[in-house]
């Protein structure tokens, strides 16, 4: 079924005799009240233990025999929120078990190192006497530094939840810690959560007990929070340990005691109470993510390791005046790309994936760039920076088309690349520029039908408008956090009646409407469609999607509805 700007994917057959949460549950693959109920009350109890994780066991031992022979520790992880929160992970869990400052803790600068550990770095750590070197979220490809690591006889260890070779090599290390090491994972877990389950059984060992001792459990609590904020940054399925993760960190996020995540909150001004995944995705975040975009990394790690009092709110000041410029150079970037696109048709259905190079772009910004333009022409993007004779840069796809085959088919024109299906960097030479724009145009041209490329939208349940109440949009609040996985539930309602209907917000940006449905009656926006305000009339009946929200204004809250498509009579 067609909409006025989407596919409508049919909700699976559900049992009427549910209420709407049920059926929405019930669409979602929790066929029974028992599997229902346990989604909607997770259980820390629930999450499995580091002894599941492939390699974390291995991991921990080698460290705990590292922290009590003094060896030289070094944790190299990544730029972004989820390497920044993986290394404070283990920085705050190996100072709490030996009782003095926490290891080195190493983020490679974006623009002058790049993604992932080098041999060139490992030689760096050899000459600073570095004993044992532990990567988080980011490693698993690194074939080349750990053969010298290897050579200079550092210990290494590399935790990572990326994806692998395509010729499936691992690197040569004393140990791999990966969900998907022995197969499909029970959880996908982000860089952090891999982190935390590797500090997880460094306290088991170190305590020499599954019952950690209080001083370490203690820390593995506190560090849910910090865990939850890289698992719901980095965008892994918020199913299984994800989502226990996410629910309960979120719930713990107010009162964490951490100097450095109090001063950010306090900076974007969260809510007392338990926080939505929404704060973390576009709060918490972009502030974590600006230092790696616009500085250095370092900046915000430091806020989640050591910084308090004056120094903490500076930062977190300082990471907030980042993110103002980071949004500032983002609209830049996207109004530039946006007019290529126009400029050269590059958004017709004969070009399915768009291949975008400008010399001055920042490279920090330009995968969420791409990740604004997916969602506005629905196809792959790929944007490319300048750096001196190759063009570095980060793709963003649809979820029918993963970007990390289309590279794959064009490896031989790639000086590197990596990621994920959704979301992958790359650097080419510009001598192969225009051979892999052709390349890599082909691969999805052939891959992606002329039907994906009309937005498509997954609906959950039907609805009668009566459904629609104060006390179901606080029930359907319950099967978040949402997310990657576990997106805001969506419902189908038909037949509803336009008594109003007028635009909203600058320029009439955005529409504001009122259905009826029998005795039924709810107010509804649609944001970014004030321009279809002359399509839909007062007393016209109507079939609609959208998503059930808690709406507050001025102490009163009420049910409303966010439309995402909208079927006319007609067709």
């Amino acid at each position: 079924m067609r909409g006025l700007t989407k596919r409508w994917n049919a909700p699976k057959a559900s049992d009427p005799r549910l209420d709407l949460v049920g059926r929405i549950l019930e669409s979602r693959g929790f066929e029974n009240k028992d599997a229902r109920d346990a989604f909607l009350n997770p259980s820390m109890k629930d999450l499995e233990k580091p002894s599941a994780l492939p390699g974390a066991m291995d991991a921990a031992t080698l460290l705990v025999e590292a922290v009590k022979a003094n060896k030289r520790i070094l944790i190299f992880g990544d730029y972004d929120a989820d390497g920044i929160t993986a290394s404070a992970v283990l920085y705050h869990i190996i100072a709490a078990a030996s009782g003095r400052e926490g290891p080195i803790v190493y983020i490679p600068d974006r623009l002058e190192e790049g993604y992932g550990i080098s041999p060139e770095a490992i030689e760096k750590f050899s000459k600073q006497s570095i004993d044992l070197v532990i990567t988080v979220d980011c490693g698993i490809t690194a074939i080349e530094a750990a053969q010298r690591a290897a050579e200079l006889g550092i210990t290494l260890i590399i935790t990572d939840h990326h994806t692998f070779r395509k010729d499936g090599e691992l690197p040569t290390c004393d140990a791999i810690v990966h969900p998907a090491l022995n197969g499909e994972p029970t959880t996908p877990f982000a860089g952090v959560g891999v982190a935390y389950q590797v500090a997880w059984a460094f306290a088991e060992i170190w305590s020499d007990s599954p019952k950690v001792n209080e001083k370490l459990r203690d820390v593995l609590l506190n560090m849910i929070p910090m865990t939850a904020i890289g698992t719901i940054a980095d965008m892994v399925p918020l199913r299984e340990g994800n989502r226990i993760i996410a629910r309960w960190g979120l719930q713990m996020l107010p009162t964490v005691d951490n100097e450095g995540l109090q001063a950010m909150m306090k900076e974007i001004k969260t809510p007392s109470g338990a926080l939505a995944s929404t704060h973390v995705s576009f709060g918490i975040a972009p502030l974590i993510n600006a230092a790696g975009r616009m500085s250095h990394a370092a900046i915000a790690l430091d806020l989640l390791t050591h910084l308090e009092g004056d120094l903490a709110a500076a930062a977190a000041a300082e990471l907030s005046e980042l993110n103002r410029k980071r949004q500032h150079t983002q609209r830049e970037i996207q109004t530039e790309a946006s007019q290529m696109i126009k400029d050269n048709a590059l958004d017709d259905s004969s070009n399915r994936c768009v291949v975008l190079h400008q010399d001055d772009w920042a490279r920090g910004v330009v995968g969420i760039c791409a990740g604004q333009l997916v969602n506005q022409i629905n196809r792959p993007i790929i944007m490319l920076a300048t750096e001196g004779d190759h063009y570095v840069g980060s793709a963003r796809s649809i979820p029918e088309y993963s970007i990390l085959e289309g590279l794959h088919a064009c490896e031989t024109l790639l000086v590197t690349y990596g990621g994920h299906a959704a979301a992958a960097g790359l650097t080419v030479h510009r001598d192969n520029y225009e051979a892999f724009v052709a390349a890599i145009t082909a691969h999805a041209n052939a891959t992606i039908s002329e039907d994906a490329l009309v937005p498509s939208l997954n609906i959950d349940a039907k609805a009668d408008l009566s459904e629609v109440t104060l006390e179901a949009a606080c029930e359907i609040a319950k099967v978040g956090p949402f997310g990657v996985g576990n997106p805001t539930p969506r419902v189908q309602i038909d037949g509803a009646k336009i008594v109003d209907c007028n635009t909203m917000g600058q320029n009439g940006a955005h529409l504001n409407m009122r259905l009826t449905q029998g005795n039924a009656s709810i107010r509804c926006v649609w944001w970014n469609q004030g321009g279809l305000v002359d399509r839909l009339h007062n007393g016209e009946t109507i079939d609609l999607v959208a998503t059930i929200l808690i709406n507050e204004y001025r102490g009163h809250r009420s049910s409303q509805l966010k439309i995402e498509d909208v079927k006319l009579p007609s067709g």
